[in-house]
């Protein structure tokens, strides 16, 4: 759960950088109204990102995010509370950048939550910057050029608008799950499908792209981890929580990673949960985390050689927080 105080500071930024959205929200008097205002957000800022995507990406999903090698230690090293705070954290300090602010306002933000690009068109840009032997700023900022600072912020929008508006302005209605999931193969894992048991699948993100390796002593070394979001609710009005299973693949070594997710309603029978597993299937995952009901999970193959976990924050509260792994060892 979130305290007041964090509750409050996220409400805080989402107005200051986002002010006609949160008017819009703030002017609602009806759960109704609140419901189909937000759908009307979400349109809004998906359409808004759509010029600054690259071509083939889909503009309904969520864009992967490029960490800086100390956010990904992070992420990896993180359980119980520390997953839901590094995971909003990241997403809290993103929403400060602003149109009008210089690309070096804007580099150094963005370092500063633990990410150095965000969406395909950035994410190429700064990756060649990585491989060309720039320091972490410089390739930050080739990142921010690529897509500029304006396009960048819608980018950030659509993030924000999925995962902080409910946080703050739904924390009543509760089973929502958010994964991230950290691609850390030296190959692009693409979405294949999902399956529901119980709610229903609000987003994704179409392709994480491979992870880029700089070793010593060439400048900026270390890992340099993409991360995509998948995002699944509780129906309106149900008396159950979400159950979900998810696929992403691997094209060129032919291998599907599952994991699943459940976040009930209530704690009766099963708490918040999740599951993983290698070339099996979304439905199978789904029924499997609701089966295993624990909080962590791992798998591993040696055909293809690949090891997959997910962590989860806490077996309670109506917002769980998972971080998801998938690891093929080329990147040791």
């Amino acid at each position: 759960m979130f305290t007041k105080t964090e509750l409050l500071n996220l409400k805080k930024s989402f107005s200051t950088a986002f002010p006609d959205y949160y008017n819009q929200l703030e002017a609602c008097k009806t759960e109704q109204q609140l419901k189909e205002t937000y759908e009307k957000i979400r349109a809004d800022a998906f359409e808004k990102a759509r010029p600054y995507l690259a071509e083939g990406d889909d503009p309904t999903g969520f864009p992967a995010m490029a960490l800086t090698p100390q956010q990904y230690t992070n992420l990896i090293t993180a359980s119980g509370s520390n997953i839901k705070v590094y995971v909003t954290s990241m997403l809290n300090q993103a929403q400060v950048i602003q149109p009008d602010f210089s690309v070096g306002q804007t580099v150094a933000t963005l370092i500063g939550g633990g990410m150095t690009a965000i969406g395909t068109v950035a994410g190429a840009a700064f990756g060649a910057g990585v491989l060309a032997g720039a320091v972490e700023a410089i390739a930050v900022a080739a990142g921010v050029a690529a897509v500029t600072v304006a396009g960048l912020v819608t980018l950030i929008a659509v993030a924000i608008v999925a995962i902080i508006i409910p946080i703050i302005y739904f924390m009543l209605k509760p089973a929502c799950c958010f994964a991230l999931v950290l691609n850390e193969t030296s190959n692009e894992l693409k979405w294949k499908d999902d399956y529901n048991v119980h709610g229903k699948p609000i987003g994704y993100t179409p392709t994480i792209s491979a992870a880029i390796n700089i070793p010593e002593p060439i400048p900026g070394a270390g890992l340099y981890v993409y991360a995509g979001i998948v995002q699944t609710d509780k129906r309106d009005n149900a008396l159950v929580g979400t159950q979900y299973g998810f696929t992403y693949s691997n094209a060129l070594n032919k291998y599907d990673v599952n994991f699943g997710v459940e976040c009930p309603l209530t704690s009766l029978y099963v708490d918040n949960n999740c599951f993983c597993e290698i070339n099996s299937t979304s439905e199978n995952a789904a029924d499997q985390t609701d089966s295993k009901n624990v909080l962590s999970y791992s798998a591993s193959s040696e055909n293809p050689k690949l090891n997959v976990s997910i962590n989860c924050n806490s077996g309670s509260g109506y917002v769980a927080y998972y971080v998801a792994r998938v690891q093929d060892g080329s990147l040791n």
